[in-house]
């Protein structure tokens, strides 16, 4: 009998003096596609636990995604 999928893991932490979010993805975790995927799936799962409108959660990122795309040294994503 064939045996399931692996288990993966993201950790995320936080570093307050520095302003970061630091994320660890287990070693098994290589995929961009599957990590997007585990971490979109977390946000949107927080978003309607925290009773956020589809409306809502448009505005959100549409109003903080540059924050995490600038080309300037300050993208959340150029210090993961």
């Amino acid at each position: 009998m064939a045996e399931g999928p692996e288990n993966k893991s993201i950790e995320l932490t936080t570093d307050y003096a520095d302003h970061t979010i630091n994320m660890k993805f287990s070693d098994n975790l290589t995929d961009d596609r599957e990590r997007g995927y585990i971490l979109s799936a977390a946000f949107f799962s927080f978003c309607a636990a925290q009773g956020l409108d589809k409306q809502a959660v448009i505005e959100m990122v549409s109003s903080h995604y540059d924050q995490f795309t600038g080309d300037n040294g300050s993208s959340l994503f150029k210090r993961l």
